[in-house]
């Protein structure tokens, strides 16, 4: 059996996450009881600390090219990150939706829905009462992927209501209609432009997802200053104009033969006709029965059931 050493090296084979990390490591362990000082004994001080500087410059130039040789990796790993990124990006599914037409699901909610907007609603009779429960959010590829928790800002929800009642059917399609109405822009096409704030729901890895836009930014109109004014006016719209001279008052006699005609106030412009446009209708909804056979398919803008 040979004579044991008087250091040992610590094992470890480094660790390499591909296009993440890279670790290399080495440690020297010193074990006093195995060490032989006899070779020094007789050795000049000065040659045994020549000696120190001459292994410890070895060290360094060792280490040196260590770094050297690990700054190779640099651009490979970058490379394997780039590739990891895309390849995720480009896996990305597409996000199922309706192709805004209105599609009852199994529970008898009902959905309509595009690659950027999902709008559903469930109607259900409790007792003699209808409760109404509707939602609008988005239907981002990144949430059906698990890369955004709800807590999470942006959120996926854009607008909810929950457990409305009411005391007839007819009541509860008309006001889920009514928010239908306000929101049936973003239903006109399969991939309406995105807000800003909510980009991020639409992006992988940092990168917006290929059929998606985003809407452009309103312009901002510069603020107008006290100086900017002054600038505007000329010198004769700084001059002031002398006081009014006050009327004298009527006599009451006067004032009581004032014909009702004078007194009355002007009549009121009619209002104007707003422009019409085709409006979509909710499909008709009634209380949780079996399926009936589906009709054949016609495209429409859903018509509600009066």
């Amino acid at each position: 059996m040979g004579k044991k050493s008087f250091y040992e090296i610590s094992p470890s084979e480094g660790y390499l996450r591909e296009g993440s990390y890279l670790e290399v490591s080495r440690q020297i362990n010193y074990h006093g009881e195995r060490a032989d000082f006899k070779p020094f004994l007789n050795v000049p001080m000065k040659d045994l600390e020549k000696q120190l500087k001459a292994s410890q410059a070895e060290e360094k130039k060792v280490f040196e090219d260590m770094k050297k040789a690990i700054t190779t990796w640099d651009q490979h790993g970058a490379q394997t990150l780039l590739l990891q990124k895309a390849i995720e990006y480009l896996r990305t599914p597409e996000v199922m939706h309706t192709g805004n037409e209105w599609k009852r699901h199994k529970d008898g909610s009902w959905e309509i829905s595009n690659l950027v907007y999902k709008m559903t609603f469930h109607i259900v009779k409790a007792g003699d009462e209808w409760k109404l429960s509707w939602e609008l959010s988005y239907t981002a590829p990144g949430l059906a992927q698990g890369y955004w928790s709800y807590t999470r800002s942006p959120r996926e929800r854009i607008e909810y209501e929950g457990s409305k009642k009411y005391k007839t059917l007819e009541g509860a399609q008309k006001y889920v209609q009514s928010r239908f109405d306000l929101y049936a822009d973003r239903f006109e096409s399969l991939s309406p432009p995105i807000p800003a704030e909510a980009k991020e729901l639409f992006c992988v890895n940092g990168q917006l997802l290929q059929g998606y836009s985003l809407m452009p930014p309103s312009p901002q109109r510069e603020p107008v200053t006290l100086e900017a004014l002054l600038d505007c006016l000329e010198d004769s719209d700084l001059v002031k104009e002398p006081p009014k001279k006050e009327r004298p008052a009527e006599p009451e006699a006067v004032l009581e033969g004032k014909t009702s005609m004078e007194q009355a106030p002007e009549p009121a412009s009619a209002p104007t006709q707003p422009e019409t446009r085709q409006e979509q209708k909710l499909p008709p909804v009634r209380a949780a029965r079996p399926m009936a056979k589906k009709a054949p398919h016609r495209k429409q803008r859903v018509a509600m059931a009066r």
